[in-house]
């Protein structure tokens, strides 16, 4: 009876830590004072409390020692609160983002359409699954962020398949569609991050160049594993033969799965046409209303997400009780935000140590490297684009080192334009998730295919960052060159 009485209360502080970072975030995105930072540390502090119990010992302790790394430099900062304050309101807006799109992920997940289009997307073989899982990953997680990508996983890794190559690589198609997602998504943290670091630039303007780096890195996903596929032929006939004993193990005849053809696509977009539909209009409906209200699009999607949830909710009821069904529902996905008490333990300690580190770093080695940078673009690129890859590698997170980056060796410094040198990070932060055993979508790939953590990071994803990460150097190079 305690147990359940601290549950209850673990989960009311959660819902309303999170409520007091929405509002804050809204606040301060329509031009709300400097020291609303304290209300919203408080309120990360009161959600990492609520769902301490649920964070990983491992994220636990790198968040400490980021934190710690913060705390030891706070004396060679040239503005410590400033820093800090930073580092503050980019946790959480973050925060609230991530609640915001989960409140509509949730909405996706009891759609009967997305059960249809998994099953008909699984149907296909070879290039064209994967083509087609990289693709949809793209889309639903540019949408929805990671909770995209983990619809996309239950549909490429469903329980009741077993484990194989071709699920394997199916796994691997949907990361890379997420790392797609994250070069232009306006839903992902490292776009929300970025934007408050560049305030020149809106999102509007970044999208492009993010979007054709984003297809960039999704074509050469599907050609590597184009060519995997051609040598790995007889492995993945065997696939295919599993595939077809666990539908014959699960009451399906064999001779029949065998012959059945693939869902047409002409019936698969229309399956999928009211999916994409909403979601586009809502991409819509969060860009006009950033538009209208001149605020970030990170805070009009804080200001969609409940209304979006309330809405579907509602719909879903039965007439005459439509308003309450939706304040049900509503409530019944808030009771999940204690959850996200791992997210705010990471991005608080990540955005502050950054925030600082950037602060103290000495103005002589930021003057160094612009000197040795500064006017050959193609190199100033690539330290962007692999230094961040290379901090993943050594576990050091994205937020970490995009911030640090972002803060220290600027466009001026670099000698890059201000969209280029978002791009490169947007490409590096997007390429190091998939690279780097340390992520969460790496662990959680991995847990969907069922191989070991370094198996599906460095092992199948290294040669796909690492390649994309040149042509994306030499495509921002190209950029800067004709821009200029």
């Amino acid at each position: 009876m305690q147990s359940d009485s601290n549950t209850g209360a673990g989960t009311i502080a959660g819902i309303a830590a999170v409520m007091v970072l929405a509002a804050s975030s809204l606040t301060r995105a329509f031009g709300g004072p400097s020291w609303l930072y304290l209300p919203m540390l408080g309120a990360m502090l009161l959600l990492i409390a609520a769902g301490f119990g649920r964070i990983n010992q491992k994220l636990r302790t790198t968040s400490f020692i980021l934190l710690s790394v913060g705390l030891l430099v706070i004396p060679f900062a040239r503005d410590p609160v400033a820093a800090v304050q930073r580092g503050v309101f980019v946790s959480g807006m973050l925060v609230a983002l991530t609640a915001s799109v989960l409140l509509i992920a949730r909405c996706a997940v009891q759609s009967p359409r997305i059960q249809l289009i998994g099953a008909a997307l699984r149907e296909r073989k070879g290039t064209p699954r994967y083509a087609a899982f990289t693709l949809a990953s793209q889309f639903f997680s540019g949408i929805l962020g990671l909770a995209g990508a983990n619809l996309m996983y239950v549909m490429a890794a469903p329980s009741t398949e077993k484990q194989s190559e071709t699920r394997t690589a199916t796994v691997v198609s949907v990361g890379r569609g997420f790392s797609a997602a994250s070069c232009w998504s306006p839903v992902f943290g490292n776009m929300a991050i970025l934007l408050a670091l560049y305030p020149t630039l809106h999102w509007a303007e970044v999208f492009p160049i993010g979007l054709a780096l984003g297809q960039l890195t999704m074509v050469v996903s599907v050609i590597m594993q184009h060519v995997a596929g051609r040598r790995m032929a007889p492995g993945v006939n065997a696939d295919m033969n599993t595939e077809v004993n666990a539908g014959a193990d699960a009451g399906i005849n064999a001779d029949a799965s065998r012959a059945a053809p693939a869902t047409p696509l002409s019936t698969l977009l229309w399956i999928a046409a009211p999916v994409v539909l909403v979601l586009l209009g809502f991409l819509v409906l969060i860009m006009t209303l950033s538009k209208m209200l001149q605020i970030m699009i990170s805070a009009a999607i804080i200001i969609m997400g409940p209304l979006v949830s309330l809405a579907f909710n509602a719909g879903m009821g039965e007439p005459g009780r439509r308003f309450s069904a939706g304040v049900q529902g509503l409530l019944a996905s808030m009771r999940l935000f204690p959850a996200l008490a791992s997210e705010a333990i990471l991005f608080l300690s990540a955005g502050c140590a950054g925030s600082i580190m950037a602060d103290a770093f000495p103005d002589a080695w930021v003057s160094f490297i612009g000197a040795h940078l500064s006017g050959h673009p193609f190199w100033g690129v690539a330290f962007l684009v692999f230094g961040i890859m290379a901090a993943a590698l050594a576990g050091i997170h994205p937020v970490l080192s995009a911030v640090f980056l972002a803060s220290t060796l600027t466009p001026p410094v670099l000698g890059i334009p201000p969209i280029s040198h978002m791009a490169a990070i947007l490409a590096g932060w997007g390429l190091s998730a998939s690279v780097t055993p340390f992520s969460v979508l790496s662990l959680t790939a991995s847990r969907y295919a069922g191989v070991s953590l370094y198996q599906i990071s460095l092992g199948m994803n290294s040669a796909y960052a690492i390649g994309n990460g040149v042509i994306v150097c030499c495509l921002l190079t190209a950029y800067i060159a004709f821009s200029t």
